[in-house]
């Protein structure tokens, strides 16, 4: 076995001879103890040495302590003590040493991982606050966000009309259901002069704050232009509204719309579409005719020209002006509702008044959409001849 030898000159010389002669291999030791050291033998005080010594024998290291009696003593004292120590014991000392070496690097490596997780969870929960700080920001934004598109519907919805002409020969009635809290739908009336009733119906493509903004433009430009260059004539008035959209729309945004001039004495309507959906005049009868034009997308090309076209109404007539969102809105087959799905609500109330068509035909437009999500936005005007005041 090896063997640490802390012993002075004269007896160390002789306790390793006399070692070495029964087979070990004495390392003579003053100031530490050899890591391959298999057990240490001291012999009398050793110096400085004890100190290392009892941590060594704590560690569960053998130590052989001898006296200090002359060298050829010291010699048979070692020779003696090791012959009592047999390899078992030797090994089993080494063993426990090992042991308690690797119970300390436990203790050590359990005391870096606690020390390491106490660490993380610093982390962890300086992460979680600075995560509820920011979701309180998140949650204080969106309510800020929620309380401006709120303000934004409302202030939408303060671009339609708030009353109807008492005074002329139609009875009026609507439905306005954006998508989102504000959307891109419109329609609005005007008084041109003193017999002559201005209609118009519009979608601005997309949805959302954009094309919501794009509509409150199209009211100021719709009250100024029929007042203006489109007064006479509503072809007039979408080629005035094209060139003023021209001008103003840089985002790629474009407008259908449907106008519609009525003469509140004669009756007679004119009308005209600029790529809007093909509109319905029901009559009393229950008989219906499409309203449709030849005229472009507004705020897409300059110069163009629209088609306008001519009707008379008779009492018991019924203008349905919609956008897209009202025939093009499918079950849950896909099927659309489509302009059968319109005239099929306003047959089955025929000689009801705008009122109850209006709310007759948003209901049966819910029931073809049941279990759907809804993809655009919803705009029902129905403007009803009665008899002449």
């Amino acid at each position: 076995m090896i063997i640490a030898l802390f012993a002075d000159e004269s007896s160390g010389k002789a306790v390793a001879e006399r070692l070495e002669s029964m087979g070990h291999a004495c390392i003579p030791s003053r100031d530490s103890i050899p890591g391959e050291a298999d057990c240490v033998v001291l012999v009398g005080e050793a110096g400085l040495s004890l100190a290392l010594i009892d941590a060594a024998e704590e560690a569960g290291l053998p130590v052989l302590r001898l006296a200090a009696e002359g060298a050829a003593t010291a010699a048979a004292a070692a020779a003696w003590g090791l012959g009592l120590a047999d390899e078992r014991y030797i090994e089993a000392a080494r063993s426990d040493a090992r042991v308690k070496r690797l119970e300390d690097i436990r203790v050590k490596m359990a005391e870096q991982r606690t020390q390491e997780l106490s660490a993380a969870n610093d982390l962890l929960e300086d992460q979680a606050r600075s995560l509820k700080e920011a979701l309180g920001r998140l949650d204080g934004a969106n309510k800020q966000l929620i309380d401006e598109l709120n303000l934004a519907s409302e202030l939408q919805k303060s671009l339609l009309p708030r009353s109807y002409p008492s005074d002329a020969p139609l009875e009026f009635a609507h439905k306005f259901i954006p998508l989102n809290s504000i959307g891109g739908d419109f329609f609005d009336l005007q008084r041109l002069d003193e017999k002559t009733l201005g209609l118009v119906i519009a979608d601005v493509s997309g949805h959302g704050v954009g094309p919501a903004l794009i509509t409150a433009m199209f009211k100021s430009a719709f009250g100024l232009e029929s007042r203006g260059k489109g007064k006479d004539s509503p072809a007039a008035l979408m080629s005035s509204l094209n060139a003023e959209l021209g001008s103003i729309l840089t985002t790629g945004h474009y407008v259908t719309a449907f106008a519609a001039y009525i003469d509140i004495d004669s009756l007679e309507m004119r009308y005209c579409s600029a790529g809007h959906p093909n509109q319905l005049l029901v009559r009393a009868d229950g008989s219906s005719e499409e309203l449709a034009t030849m005229g472009f997308l507004l705020g897409m090309m300059e110069g163009m020209e629209y088609e306008e076209k001519r009707v008379e109404l008779a009492p018991g007539d019924t203008l349905v002006l919609f956008t897209d969102g009202v025939f093009e809105s499918p079950d849950a087959a896909g099927e659309p509702f489509g302009r059968e799905g319109i005239l099929r609500s306003i047959a089955s109330r025929l000689g009801a008044g705008a009122s109850e068509l209006s709310d007759g035909l948003f209901s049966d437009l819910l029931t073809w959409t049941a279990g759907t999500e809804a993809s655009d936005d919803v705009t029902i005007l129905m403007a009803q001849v009665i008899e002449s005041l």
